[in-house]
C-alpha cells in the first residue's frame, strides 16, 4: 500500500506532467548532462532510466539507437512518454512504479541506469539505500550508473533569482539554517523533497559496489545566472557550457550547480580460477548447458566439448599450461566465477603459431548461455588482456566471426582494431583484431 508521503509526491507530479517537461527544455542541467551520458552511451546500447519523469532523457536515448525502458512513479508521466514516443517514431517501454521496487517492476539487466529523480524525493536514507540497490540489481555488471541529488544550495539559488527577500517562503528558516550548519534538508519544498549537502553525496555513495567515474555538477558554473547566460547569442552559451565542463568536477565549484550527478561503474567481482578436481561439477554443468542450448563448440575451453570425460579433459589443459606438445604453443585455460556461479571460460595462448596467427588469437573465451548479454565476456576480455601484458605481449590478437555482433562490440570496446576480414574453408567471415597492450 502507498505510504501519504509517496501518494503526495506521486499526485504533485501527476498534475505538473507539462511543467515537468518544460522545465528543463534547453537549459544547462539538460544540455550539460546530456554531455556526459554521450560519452558513454552509445547506440544499441539497452538504458533504464528510473524516476525519469516524462521522459525528456529517455527519448533522447531512445531516438540516439538506445533500447530504453522507464520507470517512473506517475502515471500521467509514463502515458506522456509513450504518447510522445510514438509521435516520434520511437520505441520505449514504459512502467509505472515505485523506484524502489524497480526490480520487481522491471525484467532484463541493462548497460545503462538512470536514477535522476528518485533521490529528490526519498526522504529517509534507508529507502534512498533502498532505490540504488535496486538499481545496481538491474545493471550489468561493468555497467554504468547516473545517480542525480538536489544540491542543498540550489535553494539559496532559487530565492536569489526568483525570491529574493523570501517573504513568500514560510519553511524557508529551517531550510536556510541546514544550509548554513552545512546540512542536508528533508521534508516541504515544492512537493515532499531531500536537499543534500554537496559533501555527503561521495560518502553515502562509497557505500554500494561501484567505482566513482565522475561527480559534478548539472548546471556547471551557470546556476546563479543562468536565466541571463540563456539568453545570450548561441555562441556565448555554448561558451558558457564548454567552461562548466572544464570546471564541473571542481569540488570548490559544485555549490553553483542546483543538481549534483555521480556517476558509477559497478564492479564486476568476476575471478579467473585454473580447473582443478573440485570443479569438476560445475564444469560438467556448464558443458552440459552447451548441448542442452544445441551449441557444439566452447569457445576458451580447451576443446572441452570433445573430451572424453572431465579427467582427461583437466590433463590436457595441465599439460599445455607448463609443457605442450612439440609444435603447440602453450596454453593458460581458466575458469570464470562470478561469485559461486561459473559464468565463462577462457584460454590464453603465450605465442602465436602459424594456425593461431591466421585464425586463432591470443585469447578465446566463451560465456554460458543463460548468463550471457549481462557484460561478462567484457571483463572477461579486459581481464585476459592483463594476463597478456604480465606474460609480455604487447599486442593481442583477438578474432571473431562477423555474424557476431555481441563480440565484435566487446573487443572494440577493449581496445580491438580490426586489421582484416577473411573467408574460412566453411564459408565463415572471420574478423581478426588487434589490441595494443
Amino acid at each position: 500500500m502507498m505510504d501519504q508521503t509517496t501518494k503526495i509526491i506521486r499526485d504533485y507530479y501527476n498534475a505538473s506532467v507539462e511543467r515537468e517537461w518544460n522545465r528543463i527544455a534547453d537549459r544547462p542541467e539538460f544540455l550539460l548532462t546530456c554531455r556526459m551520458l554521450d560519452r558513454y552511451i552509445q547506440p544499441g546500447d539497452t538504458v533504464l532510466d528510473i524516476g525519469g519523469g516524462p521522459g525528456r532523457y529517455a527519448l533522447y536515448l531512445a531516438d540516439k539507437g538506445c533500447g530504453v525502458t522507464l520507470l517512473d512513479l506517475s502515471g500521467e508521466n509514463t502515458k506522456f512518454t509513450s504518447r510522445r514516443a510514438a509521435e516520434q517514431g520511437l520505441s520505449i517501454k514504459t512502467v509505472t512504479g515505485d523506484a524502489r521496487e524497480a526490480d520487481t517492476l522491471v525484467e532484463g539487466s541493462y548497460n545503462h541506469v538512470l536514477l535522476m529523480g528518485p533521490m529528490y524525493h526519498l526522504l529517509e536514507e534507508a529507502d534512498r539505500i533502498t532505490a540504488v540497490n535496486a538499481a545496481l540489481r538491474l545493471l550489468k555488471p561493468g555497467g554504468i550508473l547516473y545517480i542525480s541529488f538536489i544540491n542543498a544550495f540550489a535553494g539559496i539559488i532559487y530565492y536569489m533569482k526568483h525570491m529574493p527577500d523570501m517573504s513568500a517562503d514560510a519553511g524557508g528558516e529551517e531550510f536556510i539554517k541546514k544550509v548554513i550548519a552545512g546540512q542536508s534538508f528533508s521534508g516541504d519544498a515544492f512537493t515532499k523533497a531531500f536537499f543534500i549537502d554537496s559533501r555527503e553525496v561521495l560518502p553515502f555513495m562509497e557505500r554500494f559496489p561501484l567505482e566513482k567515474m565522475h561527480y559534478f555538477g548539472q548546471e556547471g558554473v551557470t546556476g546563479p545566472c543562468e536565466m541571463n547566460i540563456m539568453g545570450q547569442s548561441r555562441e556565448v552559451i555554448g561558451m558558457w557550457l564548454d567552461l562548466s565542463v572544464a570546471v564541473w568536477e571542481r569540488e570548490d565549484l559544485l555549490n553553483y550547480s542546483e543538481h549534483l550527478m555521480y556517476v558509477g561503474r559497478k564492479k564486476m567481482d568476476i575471478q579467473f580460477i585454473f580447473p582443478t578436481a573440485k570443479h569438476k561439477q560445475a564444469v560438467l554443468e556448464y558443458k552440459q548447458e552447451h548441448i542442452d542450448c544445441g551449441e557444439r563448440h566452447i569457445h576458451g575451453s580447451g576443446s572441452l566439448m570433445q573430451a572424453e570425460d572431465f579427467d582427461k579433459w583437466l590433463d590436457k589443459v595441465t599439460t599445455f599450461q607448463y609443457n605442450p606438445p612439440e609444435g603447440l604453443v602453450k596454453g593458460s585455460t581458466y575458469l570464470a566465477f562470478y561469485g559461486t556461479q561459473m559464468v565463462g571460460m577462457l584460454q590464453i595462448r603465450h605465442t602465436l603459431n602459424a594456425e593461431l596467427l591466421q585464425s586463432g588469437g591470443h585469447i578465446g573465451y566463451g560465456v554460458r548461455p543463460s548468463e550471457r548479454r549481462k557484460g561478462y565476456a567484457s571483463q572477461m576480455l579486459a581481464l585476459a588482456l592483463e594476463k597478456c601484458r604480465e606474460l609480455g605481449i604487447g599486442k593481442a590478437l583477438v578474432t571473431c566471426d562477423k555474424d557476431n555482433i555481441a563480440s565484435s562490440k566487446t573487443i572494440l570496446k577493449n581496445g580491438g582494431l580490426l586489421e582484416n576480414e577473411m573467408a574460412e574453408a566453411d564459408g565463415n567471415i572471420l574478423q581478426r583484431y588487434w589490441i595494443t597492450l
